[in-house]
């Protein structure tokens, strides 16, 4: 698909989502020009997605590839008031997360994504402990690149849900359908991760008074 190959490498368009209603307006009326818009958008958001899953670049980039691949052929056979009332973004996620495990059991190195499931006193770890709000670190730039680094050393089972979550505002019940897991487990998830993250940013702090205090 030439759409694909050619929108892969448009990085001024990476971040600039135009909002889900106006892209599948496009994909609606026009899928054959407007998909290179989608694929601009979305491309490099699913690549760091893959690519915390495994580290080859090359491995990503073809993950990515053929998940855009499958959306296209998917799309063509939506009628258009299908492709309006798509949830873009989690569909996008699932698709690309189904090739990545067909990929790892290719490889025969399947790995399912362990999701904490134990979920006794999660309601206790939601309370305010003290430390910053995560939440209120993304709205910060400087602070969101920051956590950004930090989300990537948490723990493969809170690392995607976290991210999806925030950075991409995804729903528990978005992000369960992507990882076929009941929404009750990814709060969970969540929940503990955004702890692990308080904590670590109130590491960072300390760190950064007491480099300015010596």
């Amino acid at each position: 698909m030439d759409s694909v190959s050619s929108a892969k490498n448009n990085m001024g368009e990476l971040w600039m989502d135009p909002g889900d209603s106006d892209i599948l307006a496009l994909l609606a009326t026009d899928l054959r020009h407007s998909y290179e818009r989608l694929v601009s958008i979305y491309w490099y958001r699913l690549k760091i997605f893959v690519l915390r899953q495994l580290k080859s670049p090359q491995d990503a980039e073809d993950i990515v590839q053929e998940a855009f691949v499958r959306a296209y052929y998917a799309l063509e056979r939506y009628p258009a008031q299908r492709i309006l009332a798509l949830k873009i973004r989690p569909w996008l996620y699932k698709i690309t997360w189904s090739v990545y495990c067909n990929y790892m059991e290719r490889s025969k190195l399947q790995q399912s994504m362990p999701l904490d499931t134990s979920e006794d006193s999660a309601l206790l770890e939601l309370e305010d402990d003290g430390y910053e709000q995560p939440e209120q670190a993304f709205e910060n730039e400087e602070r969101r690149r920051e956590l950004i680094a930090l989300v990537d050393t948490l723990p493969q089972r809170y690392r995607e849900v976290v991210s999806l979550h925030y950075f991409e505002d995804l729903s528990y019940q978005e992000i369960a359908d992507i990882f076929n897991q009941p929404a009750g487990t990814v709060r969970v998830s969540v929940h503990r991760g955004i702890r692990q993250l308080r904590k670590a940013l109130e590491a960072c702090k300390s760190k950064v008074e007491i480099s300015d205090g010596a």
